[in-house]
């Protein structure tokens, strides 16, 4: 068994090994879903659910320029499931999304319907300090408004118990088990799949829960 209290959180680690990695093309290209798993997602319904309305929810969370929000992400990604990454190759406004072309976002699918999550600047100035955002979720399709609540839900338990006022984060507990570890083996907390080993992260103000087995995409590590 591994055990780490802190560790850093290296989005770069992503480019090594991204052809690997399932994608799934959404209308006329537009839009690609990517899979972390190695199992392409199921995504039937969704090019009809996107040329529906889109149902927005506030999550009244904030971040300063120059925020990382990597902590985050890592959070709804051990924590939901169905986690995928959205990523826009058409410049934002042209398409179904607001994703901005070359960009991409945490998402959440299952039932024909996603939502995913971006920020919006809501206050404007000359200086850095003087600019802020909000993160706000869109949702498509006939659950679509239930998973933009649950992806928001996500973002203000984030906000309260994770986040630190200093614009830094509180770390999870991360203990690493070999694959083959049974479930009554393993300590309370969310746990992630990988092909050699079984990863449980215990969240400030969820380490109490021991929940289903977390199986799904992820960004997690």
């Amino acid at each position: 068994m591994l055990y780490a209290r802190e560790f850093i959180h290296c989005g770069f680690l992503r480019a090594q090994d991204e052809h690997a990695r399932p994608v799934v093309d959404l209308p006329d290209g537009e839009l690609k879903l990517r899979c972390e798993d190695g199992t392409p997602a199921t995504t039937e319904g969704l090019e009809e659910a996107l040329r529906g309305p889109r149902y927005q929810v506030a999550t009244d969370g904030t971040m300063e320029a120059g925020f990382y929000f990597g902590s985050l992400q890592l959070y709804a990604a051990t924590t939901l499931p169905g986690f995928v990454r959205l990523s826009a190759h058409r410049d934002k406004g042209t398409g179904a999304t607001q994703i901005a072309k070359d960009g991409d976002a945490p998402a959440i699918l299952g039932d024909a319907s996603l939502a995913y999550l971006v920020h919006v600047q809501t206050r404007h100035g000359d200086s850095p300090a003087e600019k802020e955002w909000e993160w706000v979720v869109h949702g498509f399709g006939q659950h679509g408004a239930q998973r933009a609540e649950q992806l928001a839900a996500t973002v203000r338990a984030w906000d309260h118990a994770v986040r630190k006022n200093d614009g830094k984060q509180n770390d999870p507990v991360l203990t690493v088990y070999p694959v083959g570890t049974a479930d009554r083996e393993l300590p309370a907390g969310d746990v992630l799949h990988k092909p050699y080993c079984r990863l449980v992260f215990q969240w400030p103000g969820r380490n109490g829960l021991r929940p289903a087995s977390v199986e799904h995409c992820d960004e997690a590590l």
